[in-house]
């Protein structure tokens, strides 16, 4: 008899009725959706007269969709079924991209800003793609790209949201998909089962363990996520306008992370939109950058990866560059809470005007199944509260559900917010569901009630048979006063198979100020035997990252195993 499975879910919203809506017409056309016809949901950041506003995006979604169809037949077909790929840093125009494609009837594929012609390439011919779309740095990769796999350079188009030049047009000058000012409006799309089936966004897997997949997103996904992800801040302004203490405000935040991501694809494309914020775009990220326009824009809402807030947190820069922050997130990796209170130190007054909230989501999960309420605060590192119409369940190797208060556990997610799967990649999909629920390949653990990621299922590493959480040392590593990063890798140990050997690399304020015995020792004093660094500390310029800032440990298991294959003597 099969044990009773243990489900987590919001404690008062197990389920939620969704709005029966496509997602543009969620976002243009809703009375949800907050953003007035004149709200500038868009400005460069080093121009700021360089704005789009809702009623300009409006027109320019469908002018895209008219010149899509036009010359390149996308959406004539059908819907959900001609994939474009883009691939430029942020830029004003990039959102009416998005919407526009889908508007066509198309797939938008988003790539990677550091992809290389070769990734480029392979992520055209997997995705089916006839078209690409570049940014001006991008133009030369995305065009090789096109070649290797067999487009012409009509094929290829290129974004440009300069002040005076918006335009879209082909490398070969011959086509201009902005160039007429027809329009052609979206499919307004309520069946609740197309809406599920549908595919309108394919993101790529970050590909840290291995090759990328693309992750589908349907309609009902991204909806899903819009509409969840704001219920507890407007509930909150709710209970504010009925004790009359509301204050009405312009929020605005500052776009830094790729846009191939999901963080940045909803956070700067389209959950703004929803909420009527303005997004200021930083062409790339660059740190000096980010401080000065954080000071400049006054920024009120910002989610950043953990490793720009630790940059933060150690930083001697940051004076009062974060104090007009009121909502304040992280994601992508585990924050520790010792980090957790450094950061709420340098937000807002210093003194609880505004705490960091984490969330955890993957692509898989179109991004955030936890997140912080507006009314609640946590500084021990935990994961936040389940989102309102998301299920985790915490199971060991067979997916029997274990006690999560004693015991770790993968955690699988059951959600609309759910992908239907992988791109042309039936194998993967069903090597990524059980029984209907999601395996996420992150361990997680309840303490007090809260929940906890400990680290990613393929990352563990195992020592006589006990599990080493690289994280954990890590998380430990990072709050050295001589150290300003760290990454922990498993690598075999000798003569006993089976059995990995930590090793760190470090990224040293001064390496002549630090050493290899003072950092094993840091570990040795503070953590259990089996978990220290046996296999070694390698000192570095730099930990590989893609590019949100996630730690690339293939790169690192593959530069330990070269390492440790030289004679000790020269370690």
């Amino acid at each position: 008899m099969a044990k009773q499975q243990r489900i987590y879910s919001h404690p008062t919203q197990k389920h939620v009725d969704l709005p029966k809506l496509d997602l543009l017409t969620l976002l243009f056309d809703s009375e949800l959706s907050a953003s007035q016809e004149e709200t500038i949901l868009h400005h460069n950041a080093n121009n700021p007269s360089n704005s789009i506003t809702k009623s300009q995006s409006r027109e320019l979604t469908e002018r895209i969709a008219h010149g899509l169809r036009t010359h390149y037949s996308i959406g004539s077909h059908g819907p959900n079924k001609d994939v474009v790929t883009v691939i430029s840093y942020g830029q004003i125009l990039v959102s009416s991209l998005l919407y526009g494609i889908i508007a066509a009837g198309g797939v938008y594929s988003a790539a990677s800003p550091s992809s290389t012609v070769a990734e480029l390439s392979r992520q055209v011919t997997i995705g089916k793609t006839n078209l690409i779309v570049c940014g001006s740095e991008h133009a030369d990769v995305a065009a090789k790209a096109a070649k290797e796999a067999g487009l012409g350079s009509d094929r290829v188009l290129l974004l440009d949201s300069e002040p005076g030049n918006w335009s879209l047009k082909s490398l070969s000058g011959g086509i201009d998909v902005l160039g007429s000012q027809e329009r052609l409006p979206w499919q307004r799309i309520t069946d609740p089962q197309a809406l599920k089936d549908s595919l309108i966004v394919i993101l790529w897997s970050s590909g840290t363990t291995g090759l990328p997949k693309g992750v589908k997103l349907s309609h009902t996904n991204l909806v899903a996520e819009t509409y969840i992800t704001a219920l507890s801040g407007r509930a909150w302004a709710a209970r504010e306008m009925e004790k009359g203490t509301f204050v009405p405000k312009q929020h605005c935040t500052l776009a830094h992370l790729p846009i191939s991501h999901i963080a940045g694809l909803f956070g700067y494309m389209i959950a703004p939109l929803y909420a009527g914020a303005t997004v200021i775009w930083m062409r790339r990220y660059v740190w000096e950058d980010l401080l000065m326009y954080l000071k400049q824009y006054q920024i009120t809402s910002w989610y950043t990866v953990p490793s720009i807030w630790l940059r933060i947190a150690k930083s001697p820069e940051i004076t009062d560059h974060l104090r007009h922050l009121e909502g304040v997130s992280t994601g992508a990796a585990p924050m520790d809470g010792e980090l957790m209170k450094n950061v709420n130190s340098k937000v807002g007054d210093g003194r609880g005007s505004a705490l960091i909230g984490q969330t955890w989501g993957l692509s898989e999960t179109t991004g955030a199944v936890t997140a912080m309420p507006k009314d609640q605060t946590d500084e021990t590192g935990s994961i936040s509260p389940i989102l309102p119409g998301v299920e985790l369940r915490l199971v060991d190797e067979n997916y029997e559900d274990v006690d999560a208060e004693t015991q770790e556990g993968e955690l699988l997610v059951r959600s609309p917010l759910v992908t239907n799967g992988y791109f042309e990649n039936e194998e993967a999909t069903r090597e990524a569901f059980h029984e209907g629920w999601f395996c996420s390949g992150d361990i997680g653990v309840i303490r007090g009630g809260k929940f906890y990621v400990v680290d990613r299922k393929k990352e563990l590493l195992k020592y006589k048979g006990l599990q080493v959480a690289p994280a954990e040392i890590e998380n430990l590593l990072i709050h050295h006063p001589r150290i300003k990063e760290a990454a922990v890798v498993g690598v075999p140990a000798p003569e006993d198979p089976g059995t990995d050997w930590p090793r760190a690399y470090v990224v040293a304020n001064d390496v002549d100020q630090i050493s290899e015995e003072e950092v094993k020792k840091f570990v040795a004093v503070q953590l259990a035997p089996y978990k220290q660094l046996r296999g070694g500390v390698a000192f570095v310029d730099e930990i590989p990252k893609n590019a949100i800032g996630k730690m690339l440990r293939r790169e690192l298991r593959d530069r330990a195993k070269r390492e440790m294959a030289v004679p000790k003597s020269r370690l």
